[in-house]
């Protein structure tokens, strides 16, 4: 195991780490907002969020931006989302 390898969480190689769905690491986010501040859970949803944007493909991102829902959340947010674009 090289120490690229290494998961310092685990102590295991990630190829030894099953694969987790959305919903554990959505569950891992609530955990630690029942055992911290409530915000935790927004903050690490928003981590979350934030990984999956960087590991996304121009593609991928084009394809989150026109789906329904997202389209419908950014509508609900109207003027607000568009002083918040950040990097969208």
């Amino acid at each position: 195991m090289t120490s690229d390898d290494a998961n310092p969480a685990f102590g295991r190689a990630r190829s030894e780490i099953e694969p987790l769905d959305i919903d554990a690491y959505l569950g891992m986010a609530r955990a630690h907002s029942a055992t911290d501040d409530s915000r935790k859970w927004v903050e690490d949803l928003e981590d979350i969020i934030r990984v999956a944007w960087r590991l996304m493909t121009e593609e991928q991102k084009q394809a989150f931006r026109g789906d329904p829902e997202i389209l419908a959340i950014s509508e609900a947010a109207g003027d607000f989302a568009d002083d918040q674009q950040a990097g969208f």
